[in-house]
């Protein structure tokens, strides 16, 4: 059998276990980045689903035999017959997605290529940037009905929406033979590295200056989701209401808000229940804010009800709950 037809032969047996890996190191990332950035969703976070793929049979003969990469063995030498990238906006995220690679329980993780190296290297360089590793399983894991066997290699490639945008734009072009040499080309693509890099430094600007203005809200927030936790026995969905609520009602919020809430809380257990038994059929009662209008309704009963981004009809429910009369 000639080179080729055995490649592809033994590509055909395998690849339903790359696919399977594929998918584990899919669903193993997304759950620890949920649970590294935690209240955010992963699905923001990550700025293009997650999604593996393996190598067409095409692209894999072309990359073996034709690309002159000189593998002494073809199939075991090329690692990214499956492959995934995670795209995040900003350098500063890529930090969190490195460590969670390099330090996940199943599965060895080698870095391929590191943009940052590489401009360490070479400064006055702008060229391509991605954060590559390939990581490998340490034990026989079985998804899906198929066994993965140890040491199955899988790409994952880390990079900024930005970063991202000029891989989409360059890889198929400014790397083919036939303009490889052409200077203009590789100075509009360094060019336009060079403002992606500067773009980057302004957005870890405007980022850090958001996070310190709005450091007290995730706070309070934050005190929030352990209070409605711990007064509902069940975890809050907090969304863009919930920010809406709190940038309304933080006002009526004194400085020792935890204790304050967790008295009044107590004083009336019925709330958690009436909180739970309701957030099955509405969002207004998965949100952590609620714990906080209760509360203002309490204490500032009309002032509660105007001018906040909750309707009086929304609100009515919550004025029976305590025994108060809602404004008209």
């Amino acid at each position: 059998m000639d080179p080729e037809a055995e490649l592809i032969e033994r590509w055909r047996r395998e690849r339903p276990m790359y696919e399977a890996w594929g998918q584990v190191v899919t669903d193993s990332l997304m759950r620890a980045i949920e649970a590294q950035i935690h209240p955010v969703s992963a699905k923001l976070f990550c700025r293009i689903p997650i999604k593996h793929r393996t190598k067409d049979e095409q692209s894999f003969l072309a990359k073996a035999f034709v690309r002159k990469k000189s593998y002494s063995d073809p199939y075991n030498d090329i690692e990214d017959k499956v492959g995934l990238r995670v795209v995040v906006l900003c350098t500063e995220d890529i930090v969190t997605v490195k460590h969670i690679i390099e330090t996940h329980d199943i599965w060895d993780a080698r870095v391929a290529r590191d943009f940052e190296k590489e401009i360490s290297a070479k400064p006055l360089v702008f060229d391509y940037q991605s954060l590559h590793y390939i990581v490998r399983g340490k034990t026989q894991i079985t998804h899906d009905g198929i066994t993965v066997e140890p040491n199955t290699s899988c790409e994952v490639q880390v990079r900024t929406l930005l970063q991202h945008a000029y891989a989409e734009l360059t890889h198929d072009t400014i790397y083919k033979p036939s303009i490889k040499a052409d200077p203009a080309v590789h100075r509009a693509a360094a060019k336009s590295m060079a403002l992606i890099e500067a773009t980057d430094d302004y957005f870890l600007q405007v980022r850090k200056q958001v996070a310190a203005m709005t450091a007290p809200a995730r706070e309070l927030e934050r005190l929030l989701l352990d209070l409605y936790k711990e007064f509902t026995n069940s975890a809050a969905s907090p969304t863009i209401l919930d920010t809406l609520i709190l940038d309304f009602y933080k006002q009526y919020a004194p400085a020792d808000l935890t204790n304050v809430l967790r008295t009044f809380l107590a004083g009336k257990p019925f709330l958690g229940q009436e909180i739970a038994s309701r957030a099955a059929t509405s969002i207004l009662f998965r949100q952590p804010s609620i714990l906080l209008v209760y509360w203002a309704i309490n204490v500032v009963p009309r002032a509660a009800a105007s001018g906040g981004p909750l309707s009086l009809q929304e609100l009515a429910p919550l004025y029976s709950d305590l025994g108060i009369k809602a404004p008209s």
